[in-house]
């Protein structure tokens, strides 16, 4: 005779096994002290260095408590601090039970949270060259409502942007330990474990400093292998990273079986600047008649200007052009004024 399990006993039996799997299969986030240093001449902070996924270093982090007083009211912010490989703020938060708070313990809205995170991410605020008394308008106070014959100074209007209101001295502590010597020395601990796949890693990223620095850092004669990236960036790059990316592309990967066709497809996803950085570089370059193809069939989608530039491109390309492509630009008008 079998023995029957019941119900509720095999939901158990498997409850468990699903979370002995779990807490199996799940890495374990690796993390090691990168170093230590003081704030404030003499508050001691461990920096530490999280390691990604693919084990790869990813961001380093620190709980940092530091008293702000704001005059004669003072209190404890614990904050759990972010950074990036190049020691550019990345986020923070909170723990539990220690919310960032104003004047009169009022604790941050969510606006509040998002403007100090902002001015955070912003190391070359004016803060950088002021000290606290002079953001504190002297002849504008303000009177506690919670402890006895505390008061603060007004927020300077000069500085207002620059600062969460009812937080100055918050603001003023968090951006200097966030920007100040800690940044300098995430930058030189993360120099030595930035090689290759940590490059290939950062210019995949969305991070506008990581896609600047890894293109600065790339040798000459490695472009070849980081093609795929650089032309990424052309379309999906950060900022201004576009510009520096197109450029950092040599010749020699333009005229590239491999890639020309791709580089002349970036037309159809780029803006109207970067389509006209494009066909600048494409004005010189010898082109293949399958790519010819490609940029002759964006001619309905480009401007009169734009139209002559594919034109003249394919006069100084005559010997590669099609019957069907030399058609459709006689059609388009695309040949250039003599």
């Amino acid at each position: 005779m079998k023995k029957r399990i019941c119900v509720p006993a095999l939901f158990i039996l498997l409850s468990g096994i699903q979370i002995w799997f779990s807490s199996f299969t799940k890495q374990k986030e690796r993390r090691e002290t990168a170093f230590e240093t003081t704030i404030k001449d003499s508050i001691a902070v461990r920096v530490e260095l999280v390691y990604g996924k693919d084990d790869l270093p990813d961001y380093y982090f620190s709980q940092i408590k530091t008293p702000v007083c704001e005059d004669s009211l003072c209190y404890l912010v614990t904050i759990d601090l972010y950074w990036d490989l190049l020691g550019n703020f990345q986020n923070y938060k909170t723990p539990k039970g220690n919310p960032l708070t104003k004047f009169d313990h009022i604790r941050f809205t969510n606006a509040d949270h998002a403007k100090m995170k902002a001015i955070l991410a912003n190391n070359e605020s004016s803060l950088r060259d002021h000290a606290v008394e002079s953001l504190v308008d002297p002849e504008k106070k303000k009177k506690s409502a919670v402890v006895v014959d505390a008061v603060s100074g007004a927020t300077n209007t000069a500085v207002k942007d620059e600062v969460v209101e009812g937080a100055l001295y918050s603001t003023y502590t968090l951006w200097h330990i966030v920007n100040g010597d800690i940044a300098g020395k995430i930058r030189e601990h993360s120099r030595p474990l930035i090689n290759e796949t940590v490059l290939r890693k950062m210019l995949g990223s969305d991070n506008a400093h990581y896609q600047y620095y890894a293109l600065n850092k790339i040798p000459e004669q490695d472009l070849d292998k980081f093609a795929p990236l650089l032309i990424r960036l052309v379309s999906e790059g950060s900022s201004f990273v576009p510009y520096f990316a197109i450029e950092k592309i040599p010749l020699r990967i333009w005229t590239s079986e491999n890639f020309q066709v791709t580089l002349v497809k970036l037309i159809g996803k780029v803006e109207f600047k970067m389509q006209n950085e494009i066909l600048n570089k494409l004005k010189d370059i010898k082109l293949k008649s399958n790519s010819l193809d490609i940029l002759i069939s964006y001619i309905p989608k480009l401007n009169a200007n734009q139209r002559q530039k594919v034109g003249a491109i394919a006069n100084s390309n005559e010997a590669a052009l099609s019957a069907k492509a030399a058609a459709a630009v006689l059609k388009s008008n695309a040949i250039p004024n003599p």
